[in-house]
C-alpha cells in the first residue's frame, strides 16, 4: 500500500491513471533498496552508470528512475517496461552484466514488486530477487 501512495505522489496522472485492459502490456518494477553499510560512496557513480546503460541499450524501457530519501540511506527504484519482452530483456541484460555483482554488493533489496502480467519464464529468472508478482485486478486510464 505504501508503494501505491508513493506512486500517486511521485508520478503524473498520465502514468498512473491508465485504463488497464488486456492490451495494456506494461510491466512495472518497484524496488525499495537499502544501501549496504560502507557502500554509500559508490552509490552515485553506480546509479549514473546504470541509468546511462539502460537509456542507451534498452529502447523499450519507458521509465527508469532512482529516488532517494533525505539522508541518502534508502533508494526507491521505479521501472516501467513497454511490455513483457522489454522487461525480460532488461532482466537478461542485468543478470549477464558486470553491474549485477556490483548492484548486489551495494544495495540490499527491502522489497521488490512486479506489477503486470508476467510469464513463468520471467518469474523464474527473477527468483533470488523477488517472487512478488501482481496482476491488475481493476482500474482505468483516461
Amino acid at each position: 500500500m505504501k508503494h501505491l501512495l508513493l506512486l500517486f505522489l511521485l508520478f503524473s496522472n498520465t502514468t498512473l491513471a491508465m485504463h488497464h485492459s488486456s492490451d495494456d502490456e506494461r510491466i512495472i518494477f518497484l524496488l525499495d533498496l537499502n544501501i549496504i553499510e560502507g557502500q554509500s560512496s559508490k552509490v552515485d557513480d553506480l546509479i549514473k552508470r546504470l541509468v546511462s546503460n539502460v537509456k542507451e541499450t534498452e529502447p523499450d524501457t519507458l521509465v527508469y528512475n532512482y529516488y532517494s530519501n533525505e539522508d541518502g540511506s534508502a533508494i526507491f527504484l521505479y521501472e516501467v517496461y513497454k511490455n513483457h519482452a522489454a522487461a525480460e530483456f532488461h532482466v537478461d541484460q542485468f543478470l549477464q552484466s558486470d553491474f549485477m555483482p556490483e548492484f548486489v554488493a551495494t544495495f540490499e533489496i527491502e522489497s521488490f514488486e512486479v506489477l503486470g502480467t508476467t510469464t513463468d519464464q520471467l518469474r523464474q529468472k527473477m527468483i533470488g530477487f523477488t517472487d512478488d508478482h501482481r496482476s491488475i485486478m481493476k482500474g482505468f486510464k483516461s
